[in-house]
């Protein structure tokens, strides 16, 4: 019986772990969902798949590895935006403006900023 509990006791202990990593700071994942708009923001490892933000602030925001897979960014301000290893797989980015996409991952069902099928550049 104690070795059960030991081991539920660990798997509890590791879903709230898994949980606080889906995002390193939440409070600004909930500010960017409510306004669609989060300059300056921490969006790391945020889980915003199939975001619809539509002409969205995202100045100086930090998307590294964030989920954005489905969503909706088309105009969005992504000027000085960190998109290392953001997954943008289906997201539609046309019109976005200052996105640096090296690093982002998308495919053909991205649409790049410049209306164009991805893989964007």
């Amino acid at each position: 019986m104690k070795r059960s509990l030991a081991c539920l006791s660990f798997f509890a202990c590791l879903g709230v772990v898994v949980l606080q990593a889906s995002s390193d700071n939440p409070e600004h994942v909930a500010a960017f969902k409510a306004n669609k708009s989060c300059p300056s923001c921490d969006l790391r490892n945020a889980q915003l798949g199939g975001i619809q933000a539509p002409g969205a602030n995202l100045v100086n925001a930090d998307l590294s590895e964030a989920m954005l897979y489905g969503g909706n960014l088309k105009g969005a301000d992504l000027t000085g935006a960190i998109l290392d290893r953001a997954n943008l797989q289906m997201v539609n980015l046309s019109g976005a403006i200052g996105a640096m996409l090296g690093s982002a991952i998308t495919d053909e069902r991205t649409t790049c900023p410049d209306g164009n099928a991805g893989p964007c550049k």
